[in-house]
């Protein structure tokens, strides 16, 4: 089985890295313009806070290059207002048998891991492919420049929550009393669970996932917050802390009104553990934030927060209910990466005085 790995980001660069690192079929990275070249020439370097890797893999720029094949798993992991094009771009490829014969296409053939933020990307996968799985991720990277990651804790890299989006696996382990489909989605739950892990990574197999990507939003509320104002001294730390509970408890209020329940702190900890002990990281200097950090550091012209923020947002309108604060922050991070300003634009009490007011 080969992994082609949809983005070559934080996520889809420490992942193939790992994957690459730790034995097995060598995944296939697709990747564009810089990060492309770099990876050719140099490989994949991939920082920890215990090690420091170089691994060679693969790399394709378009899907033309990949020549799929019946073996593969498409890893999505692009951000989520980047995947529509990337859905597209990939669904019609033409999918060949161990004799070389095309067989049928990506969407009809290939399972494909939606391994990114938010809520929305597997029910646009949905609509291209028959065979999609959703992924929670919980993973503290960084990728700022071309062919280089950065990953904050170790020696686990991360954790993922796998389940099947759409008909059930099924409610037993009993290979032989499940149907064809669902045995095979078993199978392949069980491959990447333990190749995955092989990688250092934790992976926790569930019949719902969307529950716990739904709380994975949550938190991902303050990723505007932090990109904004940046983080310098206890009292910006504490406007941010405030700040971000206000996102939080407006966003759990819109779940409530939605009828959305999401698994509790509780069950979050009992998985994750002592894992997400974030360390320095030898070799590097300055500051490091999340996944909309990074979009304004790198100057990409766009970010993800209409899918962060703005799921919120999209539910409280459709509930019927208010969420100024959420609304304010999806505006003011899509300005921001619009006009390709650096993270910490906005000083912590200017952030705090037009979310709140006062």
């Amino acid at each position: 089985m080969r992994y082609v790995i949809v983005g070559a980001g934080a996520i889809g660069g420490t992942l193939a890295s790992r994957l690459a690192q730790h034995g097995g079929t060598p995944p296939l990275v697709i990747a564009r313009g810089d990060n492309a070249e770099a990876i050719r020439a140099h490989g994949l370097l991939l920082r920890s806070p215990d090690d420091e890797v170089r691994v060679d893999a693969p790399v394709a720029t378009r899907p033309a290059e990949a020549e799929l094949t019946t073996g593969d798993v498409l890893v999505f992991a692009t951000k989520t207002h980047q995947l529509q094009s990337a859905l597209t771009d990939w669904v019609d490829q033409p999918v060949r048998d161990a004799a070389g014969s095309v067989v049928g296409t990506a969407g009809e053939l290939l399972p494909v891991l939606t391994a990114l933020n938010g809520v929305e990307a597997e029910r646009l996968a949905l609509r291209y492919f028959r065979r999609v799985f959703g992924v929670c991720v919980w993973l503290p990277a960084v990728h700022l420049a071309p062919g280089e990651f950065t990953v904050r804790i170790a020696p686990v890299s991360g954790m993922f929550i796998v389940g099947r989006y759409g008909e059930a696996n099924g409610e037993t382990d009993d290979l032989d009393r499940l149907d064809p489909a669902a045995a095979r989605d078993a199978e392949l739950l069980e491959t990447v669970r333990a190749e995955w892990e092989r990688a250092t990574f934790r992976v926790h197999v569930v019949d719902e996932v969307m529950p716990w990507k739904f709380r994975k939003l949550i938190s991902n509320l303050g990723n505007a917050i932090q990109a904004l104002m940046g983080s310098s001294g206890e009292a910006s730390a504490d406007i941010e802390r405030e700040l971000h509970t206000r996102a939080r408890d407006e966003g759990l209020a819109v779940y409530a009104a939605a009828g959305i329940g999401i698994p509790s702190d509780d069950e979050e900890e009992l998985w994750r553990g002592g894992v997400f002990n974030v360390r320095p990281v030898p070799g590097i200097d300055g500051p490091l934030g999340g996944s909309t950090w990074q979009s304004l550091a790198r100057g990409s012209g766009s970010i993800e927060t209409d899918y962060l923020n703005g799921e919120i947002v999209r539910l409280a309108r459709v509930a019927g209910v208010p969420a100024p604060i959420n609304e304010a922050l999806q505006r003011l991070a899509r300005q921001a990466a619009a006009q390709r300003r650096a993270p910490a634009s906005v000083t912590p009490s200017e952030l705090k005085r037009i979310l709140l007011g006062g």
